[in-house]
């Protein structure tokens, strides 16, 4: 039991406690504990009960992300996180008894994109982008910087090149949260933009952290790519991501200021103040950096226009949550509860509880806040404005509006599973429609597939795909009245139908009780103790399929081996290499929380193909997926590349930092050649002499998608040919209404 818990045995009989969770959306950890997530250590919270003028619950989260709110009035309470590494999370109406305990609030912090960024490359570049779709305006960018360099962030349209848009921000290295209040980042939901960091000169080389690795081989930013480059070029890397965390107004809030303190804080202050233009129709939460270790009671107070104005709505008090380290503290409001005019002015006062100096409050000397102005003790302060973030409600009834929640799955079983289909399936908590966006290789998402029909239960079949062929997807479902839920991007291989060249593919073959060290087919590398097992060896893991996997595992704080084999092959042929992988790391006698922000606490795979033949992991001819880790279950990984020589050679590289247990597991590995992607039809053309043509579409410089193309059209009752341009050409002109029927054809 932990000491939170303890203490709420005490308080139960007097009053309510609001208890729950903080956790980020780390949808890997899911595996773990429930709710899903990660929980955040030493975060703090803060909660106001709907039209109560007592003070209201603070608390911070243990390692687990466990807090409690103890001692409260019963009611229903807004919490809210604080906004310092985040922006802040809320969970409305939560009914506090009149004693006991509420049931457990599952606080989500959330953002556009985000991972841990753990790995960077010492190249020293000029310039780091990334495209991504945003989903609102941006309020914060998190990245991270080993070194001490000077940089500036900006915002692009499109992609490299693209208009500028917004404010740019400038920061040196470490840890670095930009932020933007209102205006500052006016980014469009559905559109693409391209956040571009530089160093100072091109002159100077920079590093930043990429997201590496990544989870089941998952694509964090779906929706773009990272771009490296010096003053001339910039080149795009389909298959990473720059480690940048976004998040942006996109659940139905508004950020109005938010502003962090620079300079000293001012003094001799009884009241503060700070003037804002109302974007909202209410007023959510209001925080502040108040410094006292005393822990004093403050009162919050909404007025209309300035100092003098007639009060808004129910006035709040609060403590900052964690007096000894940090100096902020929120108050919060019901949705409804502080009614805003948009495009009206609102002052926001800040006094301690039965009057008083200050200790200590945060401004910023810059002035960033260009919708509102500083008081102290009721007069304007001069290029000023308070420390602190205003968020509001966007629309009415739009802050506490329902997500739709994916309660399993998204996922595809192995019998789903086919060598050009995938069926996904999932469940939601309410009725609501199916989406899945799907890409071969790596997002952006190329094609979709769904149902409108509303339903709990989710089943949506890809059609027409290309042969054991990686395909990364992600399902959605959006229902009335509702915000749609949104899965991570997960990664499938289709089944392969041309001949698995490997030898001892799923380390079924050979004799002798579990471990098996002697491996048919792969030759070895490294120090790790590997073998076959049969699900018996070290931490019992199982096999992905049939009786047997390979295993590689070790009793230390660092790992690096491979298995790999050699397989005769044709040159200039493409070939396509995918197993599926599993990682079990150990951190203090159990089984290390999913973090991996840290590189010199993880373990990760890699799968390789040297196309030359050649049998050392460490040559740089070997052609490498990012870095990619699956704690605790499997996930199916693919390698595409063109062979050199008449021989080729696949690699599984297991490397790890820290820790106490690497443990990796193999399973169901596969190398065929790579086939052709299936032609399709263009819509039809219509040509000068009134005949129309298709275009047929496939791999480029194929030539059997004109040999496949004749065959498909021998299955329409029409007679064409293929023209000079490349298109078929038919003189019926019934041909117009074939392209549903030639996809039924084409496509199974």
């Amino acid at each position: 039991m932990r000491l939170g818990a303890l203490g709420l045995l005490a308080w139960s009989a007097h009053a309510g406690n609001l208890v729950g969770y903080l956790r980020d959306q780390n949808w890997y950890a899911r595996y773990q504990s429930k709710p899903y997530g990660v929980g955040y250590h030493e975060f703090a919270l803060n909660a106001n009960g709907a039209a109560l003028a007592s003070v209201g619950g603070a608390g911070a989260t243990d390692v687990y992300g466990y807090f409690a709110m103890n001692g409260l009035a019963a009611g229903s309470y807004t919490v809210a996180s604080w906004d310092v590494w985040w922006r802040s999370a809320y969970a409305f109406n939560v009914n506090v008894p009149a004693s006991g305990n509420t049931p457990l609030v599952d606080l989500r912090l959330a953002a556009t994109a985000w991972g841990y960024p753990a790995f960077w490359d010492d190249t020293g570049w000029y310039e780091f982008g990334q495209t991504f779709v945003a989903t609102g305006p941006v309020a914060m960018f998190y990245l991270r910087c080993p070194y001490d360099t000077a940089y500036t962030l900006t915002v692009h349209e499109g992609g490299p090149g693209g208009r500028q848009i917004g404010v740019s921000r400038s920061f040196n290295g470490g840890d670095q949260r930009l932020i933007y209040g209102y205006g500052d980042m006016p980014t469009v939901a559905g559109q693409t933009y391209y956040a571009r960091v530089r160093t100072s000169s091109p002159a100077i080389g920079g590093v930043i952290m990429q997201m590496d690795p990544r989870p089941d081989y998952s694509d964090p930013i779906p929706g773009g790519c990272l771009w490296l480059g010096n003053a001339a070029k910039v080149t795009a890397y389909p298959d990473r991501d720059l480690g940048l965390v976004i998040m942006s107004d996109d659940d139905g809030l508004i950020t109005d200021l938010f502003a962090r303190a620079t300079g000293t804080s001012v003094a001799s202050a009884t009241s503060l103040g700070q003037t804002f233009i109302a974007r909202g129709v209410g007023l959510i939460s209001a925080a502040f950096w108040l410094a006292d270790p005393t822990g004093p009671t403050y009162v919050v107070t909404c007025r209309e226009d300035g100092p003098n104005g007639a009060q808004v709505g129910t006035a709040k008090k609060g403590k900052p949550a964690r007096l000894s380290a940090d100096p902020e503290m929120l108050v919060t409001w019901a949705p409804g509860e502080c009614p805003l005019t948009p495009g009206k002015t609102y002052y926001l006062e800040v006094t301690k509880n039965g009057g008083g100096a200050f200790n200590a409050a945060y401004v910023n000397r810059y002035n960033p806040f260009p919708y509102g102005q500083a008081y102290l003790n009721g007069a304007a302060m001069s290029g000023v404005d308070l420390a602190g973030t205003i968020m509001e409600e966007q629309s009415a009834g739009s802050a506490a509006r329902p997500k739709v929640r994916i309660t399993a799955g998204p996922a595809i079983a192995e019998a789903d599973r086919g060598t050009n289909t995938l069926t996904v399936r999932w469940t939601t908590d309410v009725p609501s429609d199916s989406l899945v966006e799907y890409a071969p290789d790596n997002p952006p998402y190329a094609a979709s597939a769904g149902d409108a029909a509303l339903a709990t239960d989710h089943a949506v079949t890809l059609t027409g795909l290309k042969p054991h062929t990686l395909y990364h997807w992600r399902a959605q479902s959006a229902a009335p009245g509702c915000r749609t839920a949104v899965a991570h991007d997960i990664g499938t291989c289709t089944r392969p139908r041309a001949t698995n060249l490997l030898a001892n593919p799923g380390f079924e073959a050979g004799s002798g009780p579990s471990p098996r060290e002697t491996i048919p087919g792969w030759s070895l590398w490294g120090g790790l103790h590997m073998a076959m097992s049969d699900g018996t060896w070290f931490d019992s893991i199982k096999p992905h399929s049939g009786s047997w996997l390979f295993q590689g595992a070790v009793n230390g704080t660092s790992s690096d081996s491979a298995c790999y084999q050699r397989v005769a092959v044709t040159p200039g042929q493409d070939y396509t290499f995918s197993a599926w992988l599993t990682t079990w790391m150990h951190e203090n006698n159990t089984f290390k929380y999913d973090v991996w922000q840290d590189r010199n606490r993880l373990i990760y795979f890699r799968l390789g193909i040297d196309p030359a033949g050649g049998t050392s992991p460490t040559a740089s001819a070997v052609e490498w997926t990012p870095r990619f880790y699956s704690h605790l279950r499997y996930a199916n990984v693919a390698k595409r590349a063109t062979a050199r020589s008449n021989y080729l050679t696949v690699f599984i590289r297991m490397t790890g930092q820290g820790g106490q247990w690497h443990i990796y597991g193999v399973d169901d590995c596969v190398l065929t050649a790579t086939e052709p992607t299936p032609p399709r039809l263009e819509a039809p053309q219509r040509l000068p002499d009134g005949a129309f043509a298709f275009a047929v579409r496939g791999d480029a410089g194929k030539t059997n998608v004109v040999e496949t193309s004749t065959n498909l059209i021998e299955w329409l009752p029409l007679a064409g040919a293929l023209n000079t341009n490349g298109l078929w050409q038919f003189s019926d002109p019934a041909a117009a209404a074939l392209p549903a029927r030639f996809y039924r054809a084409v496509v199974p």
